[in-house]
């Protein structure tokens, strides 16, 4: 009986990089668990300086960051992720700039240049006051350059203070993370400049030596549903602009109805419950059972918990309107949301049914605002983004540059923290001839003599944070989330699995007892013979070193295999082993820009 080859890899640098999905799934790169395992060590400062170190907005990604690094935690394959956002939320709480010392979070940042640069007499025009606006202005006052940040509104923070709710982001949160980067000398913030009718775009290219276009998308779209013209038919993110900038609506004898599945849906219903409206339903095409639906899971449930019904599965065909007044939303039940290809492309059943309501908010997307471009030579895209290049973020036109939203299409606050760091090193490389630096990895393998984590780390459940009752209409700014206590983030934090860990083996004083196999709870080690091997000119070479030839290998060779996807790292395996061959290895980061 022929048996089975396996495919295996021989890791590398990058193999043991990768290991760690919550760091390689955050677009900033932020170690996860470097700051969780020095949460559990009573280490707050440390764990905040990690959590800091690439993230200039690290205390608005502790409270509404979409949270990518969950998404790739490893922990899921055992039952559910760490709560990594809370625990970053948790620390902020501790350390962040909101506690008063604005200067003191500038010094963990570990991108190039230092807090007290040296002018290099060149200046920078940022259109833009959001995440990725600030996040550019933060790296390039490091490097010495003058920046001047151009917002068109009063406030700046771009949708942090004009779409997420106060309920959910406290405005002093936000205040305080850009006043720290304000600290710069070097950073100049002009409010209420309008480019375009304050200013020309073309003056600012005059004025500066470099340009980034920073602007998101704030407009709203809407989907061309019969009587989608009413007067009581809004644009989601039009009400919350007033709902957050400006006076809330009256919605207290209005029934309301949000078209749309994604957390900015969400927003809006739950904004809406807290002016009033005393019934809010959200229709989407998006099935929650399938998993369908863009809003992230805290976002549902807090909706669900404060009272708006969510119709999943059903796509809006008509706004109904009766004697002149809204009498609700005709949807049928979808039968797909999405194609063979997984290409967008929704088929309704026959079934339909009727939403009753007042007023109808569309959230549907998101679109930009780019009159100020109009005969710039600035590319856009049919979508009305702006064409730039992936890697350094440059426009198509030299010395113009985009990043955020409008160069890559709506994504997370941390993607738009990401394309602000890209933008300071393209910009800085197209100004000073230099490369562009990216993000790197040092690692240092060491064997550890003793490793012993007992076993209440895998029991123990995730548990997000508490709830408080809140009074939605008449505490609309409340934020009813409690963060832990001291207690509470390190048992959380100690649910990491500590994917730098793994077990290793000498060959050489390796017995074949197969005790490390037999005692692996989690059955990721595996012992076979080497003719089982399927990896490729590296096995074979690694064996001839070995044995002196693959037909003596295949006769008396073995070979241990570990599957990083199921390891647990309990280092039971290493308890074991009689001879001390099979050890539990540490893999040491050292982040910095090359």
């Amino acid at each position: 009986m022929i048996q089975q080859k396996i495919k295996v890899e021989l890791p590398t640098d990058e193999y043991y990089e990768a290991e760690v999905k919550c760091r390689n799934s955050c677009p900033v790169k932020t170690d996860a668990r470097g700051y969780l395992m020095a949460t559990v060590a009573g280490k707050f400062t440390e764990a905040y300086a990690i959590a800091r170190a690439t993230n200039p907005f690290a205390s608005i990604c502790g409270k509404v960051c979409g949270a990518p690094c969950e998404k790739g935690c490893r922990r899921s394959d055992v039952d559910e992720a760490v709560v990594i956002r809370n625990i970053k939320g948790y620390l902020t709480d501790k350390q962040g700039p909101e506690k008063g010392d604005l200067k003191t979070p500038l010094t963990y940042s570990i991108a190039p240049g230092s807090t007290e640069p040296g002018l290099n007499g060149k200046t920078v025009g940022i259109i833009g006051g959001g995440c990725a606006g600030y996040t550019c202005a933060h790296d390039l006052a490091r490097l010495g350059y003058g920046v001047t940040i151009y917002e068109r509104w009063e406030k700046s923070g771009g949708q942090l203070v004009q779409g997420v709710p106060i309920n959910r982001l406290s405005r002093d949160v936000v205040a305080s993370e850009l006043a720290s980067i304000e600290q710069f000398p070097n950073i100049e913030v002009k409010n209420n400049v309008d480019v375009g009718k304050d200013i020309s775009f073309k003056e600012l290219e005059e004025k500066h030596d470099a340009v980034f276009i920073a602007v998101g998308l704030s407009r709203g779209k809407s989907i061309p549903l019969p009587n989608a013209d009413h007067k009581d038919v809004h644009i989601g993110l039009a009400f919350l602009f007033d709902f957050n900038m400006r006076e809330k609506w009256d919605l207290s004898k209005t029934r309301s109805i949000v078209i749309g599945g994604g957390d900015v849906a969400f927003d809006v219903a739950r904004s809406a419950l807290r002016c009033g409206s005393p019934e809010v339903q959200l229709a989407c095409l998006e099935r929650e059972h399938l998993k369908e639906m863009t809003g992230s899971v805290d976002e549902r449930e807090g909706g669900r918990r404060e009272g708006v019904v969510i119709n999943d599965g059903w796509g809006p065909v008509e706004i109904v309107v009766e004697n002149g007044k809204i009498k609700g939303l005709l949807v049928k039940k979808v039968k797909r949301v999405f194609d063979e290809n997984r290409k967008f492309s929704p088929q309704l059943e026959e079934e339909s049914r009727l939403i009753e309501g007042d007023a109808v908010f569309m959230a549907v997307g998101q679109g930009s605002d780019l009159a100020f471009l109009e005969g710039s030579g600035v590319d856009t895209t049919p979508q009305g983004w702006i064409v730039v290049d992936k890697d350094t973020l440059a426009s198509s036109k030299p010395g113009v540059f985009a990043g955020g939203d409008i160069g890559h299409g709506p994504k997370l606050f941390i993607d738009a923290v990401a394309a602000g760091s890209k933008a300071a090193q393209g910009i800085h490389s197209y100004l000073s001839g230099e490369a562009p630096k990216s993000l790197k990895r040092k690692l240092t393998f060491t064997d550890m003599e003793t490793y012993s984590r007992g076993s209440a780390y895998v029991d123990e459940e995730r548990e997000e944070r508490k709830e408080l009752h809140v009074d939605l209409a008449a505490e609309p700014e409340r934020n009813s989330t409690l963060e832990y206590l001291d207690a509470e983030a390190k048992k959380q934090s100690a649910r990491c699995l500590e994917c730098h860990i793994h077990p290793t083996f000498e060959g050489d004083i390796c017995i074949l007892c197969g005790g490390c196999v037999d005692v692996c709870p989690s059955y990721c080690l595996s012992m076979v013979t080497i003719d089982r091997l399927d990896g490729g000119e590296e096995v074979k070479v690694l064996a001839e070193m070995e044995f002196g030839s693959m037909e003596v290998a295949g006769d008396t060779g073995s070979a241990m295999l570990f599957d990083p996807l199921k390891c647990i790292r309990c280092g039971m395996c290493a308890q074991k082993c009689p001879t001390g061959a099979c050890k539990m290895s540490v893999n040491t980061f050292e982040d910095c820009y090359a």
